[in-house]
């Protein structure tokens, strides 16, 4: 298991499940022996807080680097998860230490081949072997173990930046979504820029989730980025973003642009509470609306809450903020909340036998050593001497 002190993080506490009172585990190692490149292949894979409870198929992060940024990526990926801007995610990070720059490059030209640079000693150009082993072992190998969505997401830094266009541009349906991170678009004379410049051209370039973002870093990799900007932009794709972080160097720029990355290719799971708050008929359809973008059977529990919570304390119209957290509990059916939630409402409209029951649902959901456990014990006695 990957273990990390109590001090880190502190707003990643609250999803990481304790595995000893002084440890908290954000996720774990595994090995894939793979075929393609000849050599096993080391992973970190972080699992949505609920997954060992739920019976929910997840979408896939699959990011580089994941020695460097595995800990980070977690955190951001449950921080936004939490507050209900992206869904739940599965994570694979894959360990590209040793064989970095062979891994994520693309083969070389000719005309490079011929001059003799730093990487010359490093192997370089196998980056379809890369693709491949991604499409055949590493993802097939994912969805065999876990439980997964239709829906996947490819993010990296640098030259892992490189690869994630030269993913796109050679296979794009691999995956839903691309995030580059101060791509190393300068690799072997630019020619992925000219590649995409061909590609769209031609029309033959799908339309995509693109995140693209780079720090302060000047010469070739701010004009190829710059230039790679331009060329999707005239593609006229609502789902391209890109996005500058000019205070942030080559390293520290990857934190912010994890952040916005995820929450640009997740653009549409979001639903403003103003929106919610305008019925049930309308967080039912944002429900289905994202169910079939993202391809999961799943949405979030917070937004039937925050219209229910909308009906109960400020409108206190009792049977709207009923029929919310009831239905709540009919998608979310091991939610101890929604169902204290539905007595609440229950208790306000003077149903006191009905919310009782609810009160003892919720009470029993709860692990005894939970932190909350008082809580719903105190409600389930005040609830008792009501009836």
């Amino acid at each position: 298991m990957i273990r990390i002190m109590i001090g880190f993080i502190f707003t990643t506490i609250s999803f990481l499940s304790s595995a000893q009172e002084d440890d908290i585990v954000v996720g774990k190692y595994e090995t894939i022996a793979s075929t393609v490149l000849n050599e096993k292949r080391q992973l970190m894979v972080s699992l949505p807080d609920n997954y060992d409870t739920d019976n929910f198929s997840y979408p896939v992060l699959y990011f580089t680097d994941a020695k460097q940024q595995f800990q980070s990526m977690a955190s951001t990926v449950q921080f936004l998860a939490e507050n209900d801007v992206i869904p739940p995610m599965i994570i694979v990070g894959i360990v590209t230490s040793e064989n970095r720059t062979r891994d994520l490059t693309p083969r070389l030209s000719k005309e490079a081949l011929e001059k003799p640079s730093w990487y010359s000693d490093q192997n370089p150009g196998g980056a379809d072997k890369f693709i491949e082993f991604l499409e055949v072992e590493l993802m097939p190998y994912i969805n065999e173990h876990y439980r997964t969505a239709d829906f996947n997401v490819f993010s990296g830094h640098s030259l892992g930046g490189l690869f994630s266009i030269h993913a796109l541009l050679n296979k794009p349906n691999l995956f839903d979504g691309y995030m580059a991170v101060s791509p190393s678009l300068w690799w072997d004379n630019e020619r992925l820029v000219s590649d995409a410049k061909h590609l769209l051209e031609e029309k033959k370039l799908p339309n995509k989730r693109i995140f693209l973002s780079k720090g302060s870093e000047e010469g070739p990799m701010d004009t190829t980025y710059k230039s790679l900007v331009s060329l999707l932009e005239l593609h006229k794709s609502n789902y391209v973003t890109s996005q500058k972080f000019p205070e942030e160097n080559h390293l520290t720029i990857v934190f912010k642009a994890h952040y916005h990355g995820l929450k640009a290719i997740f653009n549409e799971w979001s639903l403003p509470f103003k929106e919610g708050e305008k019925g049930i008929e309308v967080v039912k359809a944002h429900n289905e609306k994202v169910k079939e973008i993202y391809k999961v059977n799943f949405t979030s529990e917070g937004w039937m809450i925050n219209l229910g919570n909308s009906e109960l304390y400020n409108k206190k119209r009792y049977d709207k903020a009923i029929e919310a957290y009831k239905y709540n509990t009919q998608i979310f059916p091991k939610s101890a909340y929604s169902y204290f939630l539905l007595a609440k409402a229950l208790e306000a409209k003077e149903q006191f036998q009905s919310a009782y029951q609810f009160y003892k649902k919720a009470n029993n959901l709860v692990p005894e050593n939970h932190s909350t456990k008082k809580i719903y014990q105190d409600n389930l006695v005040r609830a008792k001497e009501l009836l």
